[in-house]
Order: C-alpha cells, then sequence, then structure tokens
C-alpha cells in the first residue's frame, strides 16, 4: 500500500505540480519597478507538499509498524521513538489517513488480564503519537488480548513477539 501511495505522489510531481501562476485580479498590485505589493499572500508551493509526503511515505516503507513490550507491561522503550516519529510525519501529510492501534499479549494471564493489557499498550502508543503532534480523533485502538499471536511457540522467544501494539494506516 506505500509503494502505491508513493507511486502516486510521484506521479503528481511529474505532472508538474511545482509550477506557480499567479491568479488572476488576486488583489496584488505590481509597482512601477514591477514589484508585487505585500497583498500577495505566503502559500506552500506545491511541490514542498509532494516532497513532505514522498519523504514521510518512503520513512514508513522501512518502518517496523509494530512496538513491542516487556512481559506485563505497557511502557514504550526509546527504542521505538523513531517509529512514533514516522508514524506521526506520515499523518501530517497525509490528513485523510488513520490509524488503527491494535494491543496484543502473548498468552499467559486470564483472558480479561490480557484484553486490559492489550488496551494499555494500545493506548500508550496513542498517548506517544499525541506527543508527536498526531489528533486523537485520527486513531482509534482496540485490544485483541492474546487472541492474535504472531508466534505460536511456546517460549520467550515465542511469547515476545505477541506482546506487541500494531499501528495500521486507513
Amino acid at each position: 500500500m506505500i509503494k502505491r501511495i508513493v507511486c502516486v505522489v510521484a506521479l503528481f510531481v511529474l505532472a508538474g505540480c511545482a509550477t506557480r501562476q499567479d491568479a488572476p485580479n488576486s488583489g496584488s498590485a505590481a509597482s512601477a519597478d514591477g514589484s508585487s505589493s505585500s497583498a500577495d499572500s505566503v502559500v506552500a508551493e506545491p511541490s514542498a507538499v509532494v516532497s513532505a509526503a514522498l519523504l514521510a511515505a518512503e520513512k514508513m516503507s522501512s518502518t517496523e509498524p509494530s512496538v513491542y513490550f516487556d512481559y506485563d507491561k505497557y511502557e514504550i522503550q526509546e527504542r521505538y521513538n523513531d517509529t512514533i516519529s514516522a508514524f506521526g510525519e506520515y499523518l501530517r501529510t497525509h490528513p485523510d489517513k488513520v490509524l488503527v492501534i491494535e494491543g496484543n499479549c502473548d498468552e499467559r494471564g486470564t483472558i480479561e488480564y490480557n484484553l486490559a493489557l492489550g488496551q494499555k499498550r494500545a493506548d500508550a502508543v496513542r498517548a506517544a503519537l499525541a506527543v508527536v503532534g498526531v489528533d486523537d480523533e485520527r486513531i482509534e485502538t482496540i485490544s485483541n488480548g492474546e487472541e492474535k499471536p504472531r508466534n505460536i511457540m511456546k517460549s520467550e522467544a515465542g511469547y515476545s513477539v505477541n506482546r506487541r501494539a500494531d499501528i495500521l494506516i486507513r
């Protein structure tokens, strides 16, 4: 999906989005020396917006869309700061997108406990995204508890990949 977005944005760039044309009767008056008056408004160049979107999409293509947690914990480790930042930047440059964060647990613990812990993990990622400027309205959180394991091995290696929050773009 990210590759498709990058291709579409690249097509816009190739189509010449960077050309600037002044609108007739825009309210700006040219003086005798040819300079414009201060009535001109400053508008972001479309190419800058497209470039930012391309960079964010490229960064997303190399970002793991999951945050992993220690046993029985829901604190985000510092090593996931780049993941949080990448998703935040992607959402800033793609205002039509929203996130779904799915909190997951390993199979140890009761169903009720794991559902609550999965929700805490999803909410922790949501809070981290809010810190980098993502609007809370663009994030949905759910808990899968232990219902969607990524690995069924009954060992610490298997359990560790199941203790996660998956970040999905919609």
